[in-house]
Parts: structure tokens; sequence; C-alpha cells
């Protein structure tokens, strides 16, 4: 079943994003862009960060750590997120 969503729902998501340190109003309509509005697709957060490719890979055996390189996952997604970090670490008012 395909949901139809208003462009005040889009709004509204953009606006609760924009809210983020870190994240301006650009970033917040690339991450609506790239996601959507309907997060039930991903059951948690590490759902999404893995499918952005921002989860480190987690390869041990016997006891040693192997490459922990991160997948490539969705390219524009991953590029915005990782330009927001550095913005989010210079706002001392945040747990960021």
């Amino acid at each position: 079943m395909v949901q139809k969503y208003t462009t005040e729902a889009y709004d509204a998501a953009a606006k609760a994003i924009d809210e983020i340190p870190g994240v301006g109003k650009v970033s917040a309509e690339q991450i609506i862009a790239e996601t959507g509005i309907d997060m039930t697709r991903f059951p948690t957060a590490h759902h999404l960060c893995s499918w952005a490719g921002l989860s480190p890979g987690n390869n041990e055996s016997a006891g040693k750590r192997k490459s922990g390189k991160t997948r490539k996952g969705n390219k524009t997604l991953k590029k915005t997120l990782i330009q927001c970090a550095p913005s989010a670490i210079k706002n001392k008012d945040t747990f960021f």
C-alpha cells in the first residue's frame, strides 16, 4: 500500500531534522530525499546507519580483529552526514 504524504508532512520533517545541531536546511532536505519520512522501513537507528554505509564492520576470527572497513552504502546520504558531523562536534552546548 502506497501512502501519499503532503508537503506539510515533508516540511514538518525537515524542520525537525533541522533542529539537530550541525544539520542545516539543505542537509535536512537531502536526508529526507534519500530516506523519506516513513522510518518504519528501518527497525532501529542501527539499520539506518548500516544502510547509509556508516557502520563499521566487525570481522573477528580466532581473537584477532581484522579489517573493520565500512560498506559503500548510500553515497549521497553518507556524504551529507559526514559533512554535518564536524559542525555538530563544534557545538559545545549539546551531547554530541
